[in-house]
């Protein structure tokens, strides 16, 4: 059965030794990266947040991400973790993660539980400066996603998720360009890019926890 308090110490205590930081990001960095940051100026980057939410599910810690709608935007019909830019009526960055994922997953504001952070993560195609936020519900959340933004919710056990054996390469080509990515498979889909760095920093944190194998 899975240990939700034993989890949450675990987690500060790691927290609290420092970040595996961006050298643990860059594992999961897309090839793309380096000729974005050069046409990219992050010190003009838009302050925004995303928040990485656990719950216990079936005797296992789960994590939920997001299919967004295919719209117009530069993450349309991407695997992402629910968040957004800062409004000026957010507070900080971590009532910004926890509003986004009620209006976008339906997920209760009075029971997100918030654990800290890890590294911010600059992303170049949206000129986003990142902040992941860590938080958990102590039970699985009654998901309602809004159909405008979401179109499915994927539910993923942090053990598989993260496990050595699910992450693997594809080729893609994009605006003109071939990347190479390395991602996370999450059922039928490929989480890479901003969010798989974000994952993989995760990763190297829980490894060093003894919360993944």
């Amino acid at each position: 059965m899975f240990d939700l308090e034993q989890f949450t110490s675990l987690v500060n205590n790691e927290l609290n030794n420092g970040l595996p930081g961006f050298e643990a990001q860059n594992l999961m960095s897309p090839s793309i990266r380096d000729h974005a940051l050069k046409t990219s100026d992050p010190s003009i980057a838009r302050d925004s947040s995303v928040l990485l939410l656990f719950y216990p599910h079936n005797g296992q810690l789960y994590i939920p991400f997001m299919k967004r709608t295919t719209g117009n935007n530069s993450h349309s019909g991407q695997i992402s973790l629910p968040g957004g830019k800062y409004e000026e009526s957010d507070a900080n960055r971590t009532i910004t993660a926890i509003r986004e994922t009620n209006e976008e997953l339906g997920v209760d504001c009075k029971k997100i539980k918030i654990l800290g952070f890890l590294t911010e993560l600059y992303i170049p195609v949206s000129n986003f400066m990142v902040l992941p936020v860590l938080g958990y519900c102590e039970k699985k959340p009654e998901f309602k996603l809004n159909e405008f933004e979401v179109e499915e919710i994927i539910e993923m056990p942090v053990s598989l998720l993260l496990g050595k054996n699910n992450i693997s390469n594809f080729t893609i080509n994009k605006n003109g360009f071939e990347i190479h990515a390395p991602y996370f498979q999450a059922k039928e889909h490929k989480i890479w890019g901003a969010t798989a760095m974000i994952l993989s920093e995760l990763r190297e944190m829980f490894l060093r926890a003894g919360l993944i194998q």
